[in-house]
């Protein structure tokens, strides 16, 4: 998978989580309370984050300080976070209410808008780039 298809992947479904977050935070959190408790859709999601990372990475996996670069480098934390997903999606789940507490979706709303719009900036730089 190229960096542009990647990113704009990324990016969209960061954007289509993070805004419900922000403006609907209790009708998410019953949300992902409900899914949180589904292993299976939980460990699927793992899997298709894990190869959609791991096309990235086959083409090349050289992080660098450039746009390309980074994009390299979250496509190294998704297989990374991915792989934990599959494996143990129950501890992962932990995780995250021990870090963002219950009631932390809006904070997660915001930080998942913001990264949501600038992996579809960088898509759109890369694109002009080549």
């Amino acid at each position: 998978m190229d960096l542009i298809s990647f990113s704009l992947l990324v990016g969209i479904v960061q954007l289509l989580l993070g805004l419900p977050m922000l403006f609907q935070p209790d009708r998410v959190a019953r949300w992902f309370s409900s899914i949180s408790n589904d292993e299976l859709w939980l460990r699927s999601l793992g899997y298709l984050w894990l190869v959609a990372a791991l096309l990235v990475l086959f083409e090349n996996a050289t992080v660098g300080a450039d746009v390309a670069g980074l994009i390299r480098l979250m496509a190294w934390a998704t297989a990374i976070k991915s792989l934990f997903l599959c494996w143990w999606p129950r501890q992962l789940v932990r995780l995250r209410v021990k870090i963002y507490g219950e009631r932390g979706h809006r904070w997660m709303g915001l930080a998942a808008t913001v990264m949501g719009s600038l992996f579809i900036a960088a898509a759109i730089h890369l694109k002009e780039l080549g």
